[in-house]
């Protein structure tokens, strides 16, 4: 499975039902669901948590992503952009839910953790909600 970048910051800042949801998901990937995710998520998780002025946890919250076990962070292939490309045309996506669904595709992941519902209008990927 994928973890989209509003996963993180849910599952670090949200008090809410959201927010023991995703807490409860990242416990199942440390309990051994593997799961994947990519740095150019983290790079989007850095930005909201400084939108949302928590600017000195991003540190902790990033190395924290980096730390969890049986998640791996990919880097992005050179070619992720142009495939990004294809699913902002196709779906009418934004690029921010495009480059999830290319890097997805290069790794054979088809479950996206998200709290965005534009993924569930995508053929072959099911979004577990949070």
């Amino acid at each position: 499975m994928y973890l989209d970048a509003n996963f993180f910051v849910i599952a670090t800042i949200a008090e809410d039902e959201k927010g023991v949801r995703a807490r409860a998901i990242a416990n199942e990937i440390i309990k051994g669901k593997l799961a994947i995710t990519s740095s150019l998520t983290i790079d989007e998780v850095m930005w909201v948590l400084l939108k949302k002025q928590f600017k000195h946890d991003i540190r902790p919250i990033v190395e924290e992503i980096y730390g969890m076990k049986n998640l791996e962070v990919k880097e992005v292939p050179a070619g992720i952009p142009l495939r990004a490309l294809d699913f902002m045309e196709k779906h009418d996506l934004k690029p921010r839910d495009a480059f999830p669904l290319a890097i997805m595709e290069h790794f054979g992941v088809k479950e996206i953790v998200s709290d965005d519902a534009d993924f569930d209008d995508i053929p072959g990927i099911k979004r577990i909600k949070i």
